[in-house]
């Protein structure tokens, strides 16, 4: 059977990845080889704030991979991956510009290891200097398809609004960005209209 590249997007509740991310790792990698898929490159993101609350969880970590496979085994892939209690959302998108995609976010990985590391105590590029205030991390938007809502990579794919695929990997999404991809903002609550005391008075003695 012919072989095609597939991209895949799983999301994991952040407080579970923080803890044991290998674990995590190696789970969602199998969902892909145990069904003969070869993965070519894969990515953690930042943790980000999810669009909606998914089961009680506001936060979570998206792990993007690229593998070849047929397109039969994507069946039992997908069904792995919403049966495992740990994987909140996952999706599977095969277009035809993934192989350029894949090109370019492993060379946006290259470049940044071969980035040399700043120096102790130096503040990191673009970081704010000492005492200036923080600014807002903007709403990134994520993946969804399948069940989350977010632009993913080359489809819609998981809850929150996290990094599309076409942006460069660099331009990770803030989290707080809504994604940080989140929650609803409480309405306006209508303001009181306070009447004129003197007014009244005057309204009694005519």
């Amino acid at each position: 059977m012919t072989e095609r590249l597939y991209e895949g997007l799983f999301l994991v509740d952040a407080s579970v990845a923080s803890q044991n991310w290998a674990e995590l790792e190696a789970l969602m990698t199998g969902i892909v080889t145990n069904h003969g898929g070869s993965i070519e490159y894969s990515e953690k993101w930042p943790e980000q704030r999810l669009a909606y609350e998914i089961n009680g969880t506001k936060r979570g970590v998206y792990f993007l991979i690229y593998f070849r496979a047929d397109t039969q085994s994507i069946v039992g892939m997908r069904n792995d991956a919403q049966l495992n209690e740990k994987i909140m959302r996952s999706l599977f998108v095969q277009e035809t510009f993934l192989e350029d995609e894949m090109k370019r976010r492993k060379e946006v990985a290259e470049r940044r290891m071969a980035e040399p590391e700043p120096a102790s105590g130096a503040p990191a590029s673009g970081a704010p200097a000492s005492g200036a205030p923080a600014a807002e991390a903007p709403a990134a938007e994520a993946p969804s398809a399948e069940a989350p809502a977010a632009e993913a990579p080359a489809a819609e794919a998981p809850a929150a609004e996290a990094p599309a695929a076409e942006e460069a990997a660099e331009e990770e999404p803030a989290v707080e960005a809504a994604a940080d991809s989140g929650e609803s903002e409480a309405a306006e609550e209508p303001v009181a209209v306070e009447h004129d005391a003197g007014a009244g008075e005057e309204e009694e003695k005519e």
